[in-house]
């Protein structure tokens, strides 16, 4: 079926008219992400480029976390459908778990709640940051690194960057362990330091570095 344009399968088939007659429970993962890019690109259906970009993800929940670069890097995908795509997965968070702006974080256990509902079951590491006002409401909370095993990789001048753009006084960072061991490593260490570090000199608090690991987590505020 990828190999054929939409609009030359048997109506009965397309799937924006099968979700119309069945409901959306009723196409695949794949048949959804077609719906939502609208058009394929070079001579490909949307339901071709929907496959090419679920097998460069491995599974819709690892695209789920990818940015907006990494998406739009994707061959033939783009900057337009890249929005689409990261649009449509935000929607469906907010839906999900409520409205981000606002939430309140009053001790670990609701960063991981928050964590696991955004950004759980997750495939590969990523390393995010929650950006806070001074009454530990949340601002915006987003992933600044996908893939590899090293925390170092984070960049912590976007970071603080991000934080003063946003005009936040607190940060709590976090990531997962895809082991399902969350045990701080030597790397995870360093980087709560460095990042701790930089927050000082531009009067950035981190409240914490949170690992998440299967069904468990460690909080460095916590650890001490």
């Amino acid at each position: 079926m990828s190999y054929y344009r939409v609009k030359d399968l048997p109506k009965n088939l397309r799937p924006r008219e099968r979700l119309e007659k069945n409901g959306p429970s009723s196409l695949s993962d794949l048949e959804l992400l077609a719906i939502i890019l609208r058009t394929g690109g070079k001579g490909k259906s949307a339901i071709a480029l929907a496959e090419e970009i679920l097998k460069k993800a491995g599974s819709l929940s690892s695209l789920s976390s990818f940015s907006f670069e990494r998406i739009s890097s994707i061959k033939n995908v783009g900057r337009a459908k890249a929005a689409q795509i990261v649009a449509a997965f935000e929607l469906g968070r907010r839906a999900a778990f409520g409205p981000v702006d606002g939430l309140k974080i009053k001790k670990p256990s609701d960063v991981v709640d928050f964590l696991n509902g955004f950004y759980g079951n997750l495939k590969e590491e990523v390393f995010g940051a929650i950006y806070l006002n001074q009454a530990n409401r949340v601002l915006k909370s987003e992933i600044l690194h996908t893939g590899g095993r090293k925390s170092s990789m984070v960049d912590v001048g976007k970071l603080m960057r991000r934080a003063l753009e946003l005009f936040a006084t607190r940060v709590i960072v976090f990531h997962n362990h895809p082991s399902g061991d969350p045990t701080p490593s030597g790397d995870d260490i360093r980087i709560t330091n460095k990042i701790r570090d930089a927050g000082t000199v531009l009067d950035i608090e981190l409240l914490d570095h949170i690992i998440i690991g299967g069904n468990k987590f460690y909080s460095f505020a916590e650890g001490g």
